[in-house]
């Protein structure tokens, strides 16, 4: 057993991740090691742990080795496996960078494959600690029924009167929960220090995004709007309330142009406990299936050794 390993620390708009390189997949940690590393007490602190595999050394990533060399082996703090987490996959590509793993086109800022358990997802280094990340596909979970309800799902969320929300289900690789809320009253009393409860139950747990749609911002003054902009907090599964989430910023924007619906903007910014996230929709999708880009910052601060439980 492995019992010390090198670590980096960092960061996407403060949703922060233990990055480790195991180019050859020599080390798999157990659950219970990953939630001591995150442990914010115990272990060195984080909302998840990101390991850098190469494809063709991970069982779980073979069928894309001759697509992306590098996969994303992300788990949630509790140690729990996870699909995807936007925020992380930039964070991941400036560790890619750092260490030194990166072609030389792609660090130049030409997009480069990784690959995730929710499939290969695009990069392009967009300046010094700036990265956008095409998310590929996503879907409205109830399709029309849920688009023409407005909702498909209730929400309990703590703190709020006891009233359950309506909310609106998405897939993004990883399932999304988000919860529209009249004002940032609302949204700061929100109590994320337990789980929401969502009916019905879903099968393999999902993230729940609280909304507030902030304004619209006419970027050209020609009288239309450009760019849409939100509030957003987010109990992530498997890790608690995180100052945010990336796969959830898009899935917030997402319902909350949904809500609006047709000649609501593409673009939205959304803002988060930790800063500020852009979401883009792609050319073509409808309000119920598309594509999706984000782009944010991603921020490496610390390096070190620790040495494992055991």
């Amino acid at each position: 057993m492995t019992s010390e390993i090198t670590f980096t620390k960092g960061h996407g708009t403060e949703n922060d991740f233990v990055l480790v390189a195991d180019a050859d997949g020599a080390w798999n940690p157990a659950a219970d090691v990953v939630a001591w590393l995150c442990d914010r007490r115990a272990g060195l602190g984080a909302d998840g742990l990101v390991r850098a595999v190469r494809t063709a050394a991970e069982p779980a990533a073979a069928q894309w080795a001759g697509e992306a060399e590098w996969f994303m082996d992300y788990r949630n703090a509790d140690g729990s496996v996870a699909e995807m987490c936007g925020n992380g996959v930039r964070v991941f590509a400036e560790f890619l960078l750092q260490q030194g793993l990166l072609p030389e086109a792609a660090a130049a800022g030409e997009w480069f494959p990784v690959a995730t358990r929710a499939g290969v997802k695009r990069l392009r280094r967009e300046g010094e600690g700036a990265w956008t990340a095409d998310m590929g596909t996503w879907r409205m979970t109830g399709g029309q029924r849920a688009l023409a309800a407005g909702s498909d799902a209730l929400v309990h969320v703590e703190g709020l009167d006891g009233v359950a929300r309506p909310a609106l289900s998405f897939d993004l690789g990883n399932p999304h929960t988000v919860v529209a809320l009249p004002d940032r009253t609302e949204l700061a009393a929100a109590d994320l220090t337990r789980a929401p409860r969502v009916e019905p139950v879903p099968p393999q747990g999902t993230n729940v995004e609280l909304v507030v749609p902030v304004d619209t911002i006419d970027l050209d003054g020609d009288g239309d709007a450009d760019m849409g902009d939100v509030s957003m907090r987010v109990h992530e599964r498997g890790s608690g309330e995180t100052r945010s989430c990336g796969t959830g910023a898009c899935a917030a924007a997402l319902a909350t142009r949904a809500w609006a619906g047709e000649g609501a903007p593409a673009v939205w910014r959304v803002r988060v406990p930790g800063g500020r996230l852009v979401v883009t929709v792609g050319a073509g999708s409808t309000l119920t299936e598309g594509t999706v880009w984000l782009s944010g910052p991603a921020r490496l601060v610390a390096t070190g050794t620790v040495s494992l439980p055991g």
